[in-house]
């Protein structure tokens, strides 16, 4: 019996998506530091509102790329090409993986939309207890004589 040809890939599979290789690194926007907190509430008004419209615009994007995904996926060429044995038994296995990507991707722009209203109501919801609490700390009389 021969011997089957030795992989291409050097070393062990099984890495991150069977590569050899481990997870690649996070080259995204950095994340913005955490200060030290002793049970206080920090909100960040300028992210809070920022993260709203940026969930807002990938609503959005992600309802262009689901109309493309879609498009791509229910009307482009047969899977395998016109091989009838190949294809047809490619398809059976595709089909449910493929459908269900499909749903998902639609799924998500109404997700996306809904995490942007929260992000916009929470993001009202801080701004005015902030505004109540700075009038309700301006009423009290000051503490210190003819201090502010």
């Amino acid at each position: 019996m021969p011997t089957p040809p030795t992989p291409d890939v050097p070393g062990p599979t099984g890495g991150y998506r069977n590569a050899p290789t481990g997870v690649p690194p996070y080259t995204g926007p950095p994340v913005p530091p955490l200060p030290t907190l002793d049970g206080t509430l920090v909100v960040d008004f300028a992210l809070l509102g920022k993260a709203g419209v940026d969930a807002g615009n990938a609503a959005d994007s992600m309802s262009t790329a689901w109309t493309a995904l879609s498009a791509a996926a229910l009307f482009g060429a047969a899977p395998w090409g016109d091989d009838p044995a190949l294809g047809q038994g490619f398809d059976q296995v595709f089909a449910q993986p493929r459908d269900d990507l499909l749903k998902a991707v639609q799924a998500l722009p109404d997700t996306l939309k809904h995490l942007a209203e929260a992000l916009g109501g929470a993001h009202s919801t801080f701004r005015s207890a902030d505004e109540h609490a700075t009038e309700l700390a301006a009423s009290f009389p000051s503490a210190v004589p003819g201090g502010a």
